[in-house]
């Protein structure tokens, strides 16, 4: 009797559970999720007796819906903000954003000059050639883990220098 009743249960739960799978099949697509990806990740090795250093990428959403970018993380550092170089008559002042919208079928660039990551507190000294865990979250709670690669000034003014030198050809 008892054997019954447990199979007769178990029956009715899948039962349930393969009409609520048929009841979303048909979902409307306003809670997709944004497809990102990361590319050309960096961060550049403390210059000695610096407080904080800089990290740079590209965030592109290959989706049709808008992603907003809402924190960083890198293994290692204590701390990672999100800050912009702005424009204020003839000054440049850098700034502190809580968030970046990366909007459908856009990319995002972190750069020299303009939106950048500003990178606190190692817990050890970042070398480079290193690659360290860097993880971004997002308003929606997705989230994107890759690695992001330590650099030095002297490479990191070498690729701007070519950067500059191909964008004159």
């Amino acid at each position: 009797m008892m054997k019954m009743l447990l199979i007769t249960v178990v029956i009715a739960l899948s039962f349930c559970f393969s009409s609520s799978l048929l009841a979303h099949e048909g979902h409307d697509h306003s809670h997709e999720v944004a497809q990102l990806s990361v590319e050309n990740g960096q961060v550049r090795e403390f210059l000695p007796a610096a407080e904080s250093s800089v990290g740079y990428l590209t965030i592109s959403n290959h989706s049709k819906v808008d992603a907003v970018l809402v924190k960083a993380t890198i293994d290692g550092l204590g701390r990672v903000e999100i800050h912009q170089h702005k424009h204020e008559g003839a000054m440049m002042k850098m700034e502190k954003v809580s968030n970046i919208e990366i909007k459908a079928h856009e990319s995002v660039q972190f750069q020299p000059g303009g939106l950048h990551l500003m990178v606190f507190e190692p817990q050890e000294p970042l070398i480079a050639g290193q690659e360290r865990k860097l993880t971004l979250y997002f308003k929606d709670g997705n989230r994107i883990f890759t690695n992001i690669e330590v650099i030095s000034l002297a490479e990191q003014v070498e690729q701007s220098t070519s950067a500059k030198h191909h964008s004159h050809h």
